[in-house]
């Protein structure tokens, strides 16, 4: 194991943290907790784990080897820095360059540029041979400012958003207003813990959204919807993606034709009336439904991962279905609307 740092979307308060760990257990790989900070995870693991993270994540900015984390005092983290091993993570003849970034104001007193070049200097006159490359550095350095503390690693991951915003409107064949935006969809198929290869069933399927991002991962996917409109949106949007369902129909979620104990993962947003129809039934009537046929569907150690309004108490009809709550995070979406993601196991 090696001490690795996370930098995170603060979009967020909760769900970039539990989209790390949600990774982490899914492809197999032990961690161990050292630190929490906004927008900053620091774990033990296995750096294998990072090109997991690469492949899988929406929420995560950066991340790799942690190099130093100390107090955010000028003084203090010169000192630090002078002191790590640097020579570990840069050889002579090697280029790079540091960047400081501040989160949510934190440590004002500290200027970024002035740190930076400090850094450099530190590091330039380490290591034989070393030159500055502003633009692309082989060897990134990356410091964060977070809550009074100082953390500096090796960006050896970094996580743009530009693909999850060409596969959102408007550049999607079929859209809707209520459709989940593909960074949050993806980060809902994290949750639920799926490996390549497993099944990944979404009951109301709509435009597709979870489905595109399970089957980027590897996943074989499977939907439906009791709206043909939406089947044939799905489809669409999935081709245009490269990616060939097991099979997309229309379906009642209540009633399901699929075999019992045949699906791992179910991820997931059942309609409740905001921009959505419920065909007259009352939103925690549609997941009482829901959670009935998944009960069946599911194999013993599966996942549910489902966004429902706050207002619905959906951890406690789950329950009394049967299932056992793991989490929850929220997201404030309108006046009317808080929504929650929550997770759940058989």
């Amino acid at each position: 194991m090696a001490s690795l740092f996370f930098f995170v979307s603060g979009e967020n308060p909760s769900l970039p943290f539990a989209e790390v760990t949600a990774i982490l257990e899914a492809e197999g790989f032990a961690y161990r907790l050292l630190s929490r900070l906004t927008q900053v995870l620091i774990l033990d693991a296995d750096p294998k784990c990072l090109e997991a993270i690469k492949r899988r994540s929406s929420l995560i900015r950066a991340c790799g080897p942690l190099i130093a984390c100390c107090e955010a005092e000028a003084g203090e983290i010169i000192s630090t820095i002078k002191e790590a091993d640097l020579a570990s993570y840069l050889s002579p003849g090697e280029d790079f360059a540091v960047r400081i970034r501040r989160v949510e104001g934190s440590s004002p007193e500290i200027d970024g540029l002035t740190l930076e070049r400090e850094i450099g200097r530190i590091i330039y006159e380490t290591i034989a041979g070393t030159r500055a490359n502003l633009k692309r550095p082989r060897r990134p350095f990356l410091g964060i400012l977070s809550d009074g503390k100082f953390i500096f690693g090796l960006k050896t991951v970094e996580i743009k958003a530009g693909g999850f915003m060409r596969r959102g409107p408007p550049w999607t064949v079929f859209s809707h207003s209520a459709a989940m935006p593909p960074k949050i969809a993806r980060c809902m198929v994290n949750l639920a813990r799926p490996r390549a290869g497993d099944m990944v069933l979404d009951p109301f399927c709509g435009t597709g959204s979870f489905l595109v991002e399970a089957g980027l991962i590897g996943c074989r996917v499977l939907g439906s919807d009791i709206k043909r409109r939406m089947v044939m949106g799905s489809i669409q949007n999935l081709s245009i993606c490269g990616i060939k369902p097991e099979g997309l129909f229309v379906a009642d979620a209540r009633l399901p034709p699929l075999p019992s104990g045949s699906i791992r993962c179910v991820v997931t947003d059942p309609p409740y009336g905001t921009s959505t129809t419920t065909l007259g039934l009352k939103p925690s009537e549609v997941f009482e439904g829901f959670f009935s046929a998944a009960g069946d569907i599911l194999k013993k150690e599966g996942r549910v991962c489902l966004a429902a309004p706050k207002t619905v108490g959906v951890s406690q009809i789950a329950e009394e279905m049967g299932f056992k709550h793991e989490e929850s995070h929220f997201i404030y979406v309108h006046r009317r609307l808080t929504r929650e993601i929550a997770v759940f196991s058989r």
